[in-house]
């Protein structure tokens, strides 16, 4: 018989659903409207500057269309402004505000706080183990195209 809790897909999915719903609850605890869908654009902002709307569509997997939608939602709180790119008109480029520079450092604390209870009586090894699995799960189901990027950046990160 085909045993779902025997496929370590189900479980990511079910600590992807539980993570969202904490970390939702945990922001709206300490008076942050932000989503966990606008948090993951705001870690890849944080930690790689402006950035085109496509580029974080790519590394956060998720369609353009939503990506815009989260993108003008976090421009009317706020957190990012939308400019026209320099080099090239047509694009526009998205970087955090000094107003999303002022959170980081308190979204952060509160999603440690989460991970920290999530792994919590997990040995360090068998974290090492999942999260080494979960990136070659991933890097199995990413189109090609997105591979040289995560390789690229894999390879900028050790240097």
């Amino acid at each position: 018989m085909f045993d779902y809790e025997e496929i370590a897909i189900h479980w990511v999915n079910r600590l992807g659903f539980l993570t969202r719903k904490e970390l939702s609850a945990r922001f709206h605890q300490a008076d942050h409207s932000i989503s966990p869908e606008e948090w993951s654009l705001l870690l890849v902002l944080w930690k790689k500057g402006p950035q085109s709307p496509g580029a974080l569509a790519d590394v956060t997997i998720k369609d353009r269309t939503t990506v815009t939608r989260l993108l003008d939602g976090m421009v009317r709180k706020g957190l990012v402004t939308r400019e026209e790119d320099p080099r090239d008109r047509r694009r526009s480029v998205v970087a955090v505000t000094p107003a999303g520079q002022e959170q980081k450092h308190e979204l952060i604390r509160i999603a440690q706080g989460l991970i920290a209870d999530a792994l919590a009586d997990i040995p360090a090894e068998d974290v090492t183990i999942t999260i080494k699995t979960l990136k070659k799960m991933t890097e199995n189901l990413l189109p090609e195209s997105l591979h040289v990027n995560e390789s690229k950046e894999n390879q900028d990160a050790t240097l």
